[in-house]
């Protein structure tokens, strides 16, 4: 597990398929995504594949879905990625969500993206860390640069859109280890 202030950071276990099929079939949570009807996955598609991912006992997989939860009290609260590990060139691409509104604007985000990438610098022995983001997701754009992600560009007509039935633009991030290892003392967090 990886440990950050106020949040912890798992493996998928069996059950967690409740918490997944919630968050990705809820149009207002998916819809920053581009999702504007979810994700439309069976609980049996996403309990497979937790299923899966559980059995899974390699240390090292290409891509790894993880559950974020309160440290207090354990709750599941959201759920972060990584994928594409090029193992030759040190890079990977991750993801995030705080998927309980509540949870939201809160600083779980922070905390969990802060001891994420660190997690990802030292076990993965990684050189660079890259997400990509939708062009009109401010939010997530702004809590990526706090922690050190660059813009390298933008990637046209990326994504469907299906909130508004259109393509949209993708931003392109990435930071180094190196940036990462000098930014890291300076990142603060609220709760």
């Amino acid at each position: 597990m990886i440990i950050g202030k106020e949040i912890l950071i798992r493996p998928l276990e069996i059950g967690d398929e409740e918490y997944l099929y919630k968050w990705w079939n809820d149009e207002d949570m998916m819809s920053h995504a581009g999702f504007a009807f979810g994700t439309l996955e069976s609980k049996e598609a996403i309990r497979l594949n937790v299923l899966k991912s559980a059995e899974n006992s390699k240390p090292f997989s290409n891509r790894k879905l993880f559950i974020l939860c309160r440290k207090e009290d354990l709750k599941p609260i959201g759920e972060m990625n990584y994928s594409e590990w090029d193992i030759r060139n040190q890079k990977c691409e991750i993801g995030i969500k705080i998927c309980e509104n509540l949870y939201q604007g809160k600083g779980y985000g922070v905390d969990a993206l802060y001891h994420f990438i660190d997690f990802l610098f030292r076990y993965l022995n990684l050189n660079k860390v890259e997400l990509t983001t939708m062009e009109d997701n401010k939010r997530a754009h702004n809590l990526y640069e706090k922690l050190g992600f660059k813009e390298i560009g933008i990637i046209r007509k990326a994504y469907f859109d299906s909130r508004r039935g259109e393509f949209s633009n993708a931003i392109y991030m990435d930071i180094l280890k190196e940036e990462w290892m000098e930014r890291k003392d300076k990142v603060t967090f609220k709760y």
